[in-house]
């Protein structure tokens, strides 16, 4: 998968990692208040708006393509204790095509090609720092950026970047950034990299979120309902299951096969209620409620939604405050099942390419969020059958008469 280049590159190469600052500010960050999330297309905008004044960015249409291609590539860095923003850091994680591009020169940074970018959820092959525009507290964001990069990837890739000032440069020197020429010499001049260190460690399970689809996929995802609010909150069954499970669109998040975790959408005329995420007690020390919402949101937006509504325990606000939820200041907190709520919502531009009366019939018909390949439909196994055909023409009286008519 690796380009030939890197091969002759590092026959006399030492292994890199970020340097002891970078090491300090991600031990900083873990203690900090500053946070980095998805960030809205309105929010990367108006942003990108002020950052403009003294950076060259690409254009509106350019950043709502990446948006759509990869929603999690825009992050917003805010100061959790006082809400204020600290800026904005957008990377791109690179394809094995978006990979071969940027070590061969022919990546265009200004105006990136959108199937570069992997899609949510996918190993990137590589990691290229779109903008980091830090006007709010660039030694504070610090620690928050490499946290962020470290989750990005289980294996190491290496990290792509520019330097747009001289101070800038000084910063990337100090990462332990170096020339990319060095490593792949057909590499633009002026493009950095870095090959950070990971640390030895165990085997990762196997973690996977699907929608339910059989009788097996619900029957996992009640057992997990029930182990999680019956067991642990002492609901009752009529609290949980609550009529609405046969009008909702389920995910079933397993680890290593095992029914982990899940979530539950409900669509109303103009929004999507995000609700019943519940993980088994000894898998909450994995990220499964965090893929559990992002396939939620992705499903939402892909279905045309872009308000989602949601109910938040009042202790778990800033977890969802993480995907661009915020609390109605306008409504009270509530409770049911003996819990206190308050209301939640997630406001975002709509998804141009969203399911609509202008897609293909066929892609209307596939399986809940499966539109993006062939389903059952599309193969049309039945009118290949000898057998079949000949039942129909002899027991379907429409086809029989148009037959006759001919």
């Amino acid at each position: 998968m690796q380009y030939e280049a890197w091969s002759k590159a590092t026959e006399n190469f030492r292994a890199l990692s970020f340097s002891e600052i970078v090491r300090k500010a991600v031990d900083r960050a873990r203690r900090s208040r500053v946070e980095i999330a998805p960030a809205s297309l309105n929010d990367v905008r108006e942003i990108a708006n002020v950052a403009r004044q003294t950076l060259e960015l690409a254009s509106d249409e350019c950043i709502s393509a990446i948006h759509a291609r990869n929603f999690e590539t825009l992050r917003i860095l805010r100061d959790d204790s006082s809400n204020n923003r600290l800026g904005l850091f957008c990377y791109l994680p690179l394809n094995e095509t978006g990979f071969q591009k940027i070590v061969s020169g022919r990546f265009d940074g200004a105006s990136p090609d959108p199937q570069d970018i992997c899609l949510p959820g996918e190993e990137p092959e590589a990691i290229y720092i779109w903008l980091a525009w830090l006007p709010g507290g660039l030694a504070r964001s610090l620690g928050a950026i490499a946290l962020g990069l470290q989750d990005l990837g289980q294996r190491t890739c290496p990290v792509f970047s520019r330097a747009a000032t001289p101070q800038s440069a000084h910063l990337h020197d100090t990462m332990g950034f170096l020339s990319a020429r060095d490593f792949y010499p057909s590499a633009s001049h002026g493009l950095l990299v870095a090959f950070p260190e990971r640390k030895a460690s165990p085997r990762k399970k196997m973690q996977s979120v699907r929608v339910a689809r059989t009788f097996e996929d619900m029957a996992q995802v009640m057992a997990i309902r029930s182990s999680t609010y019956i067991a642990e909150q002492y609901c009752l069954y009529e609290e949980e299951f609550d009529g609405n499970d046969f009008c909702a669109t389920h995910f079933l998040g397993t680890i290593d096969n095992d029914p982990a975790g899940c979530i539950r959408i409900r669509f109303f005329a103009d929004f999507a209620k995000i609700e019943r995420l519940a993980v088994r007690a000894e898998y909450r020390t994995s990220r499964l409620a965090f893929d559990l919402v992002k396939a939620a949101i992705r499903h939402c937006e892909s279905k045309g939604y872009s308000k989602l509504y949601g109910h938040s325990r009042l202790d778990l606000t800033r977890f969802w405050g993480l995907f661009g939820f915020r609390a109605r200041n306008d409504r009270d907190a509530f409770s049911f099942a003996n819990v206190r709520y308050v209301e939640m919502i997630r406001v975002a531009e709509k998804n141009p390419e969203a399911i609509s009366l202008e897609s293909n019939p066929m892609v209307l018909i596939r399986p809940e969020g499966a539109w993006d390949r062939p389903g059952p439909l599309d193969e049309s196994r039945s009118e290949q059958d000898p057998q079949r055909l000949g039942l129909i023409k002899k027991r379907m009286r429409t086809v029989r008469d148009l037959e006759a008519a001919k």
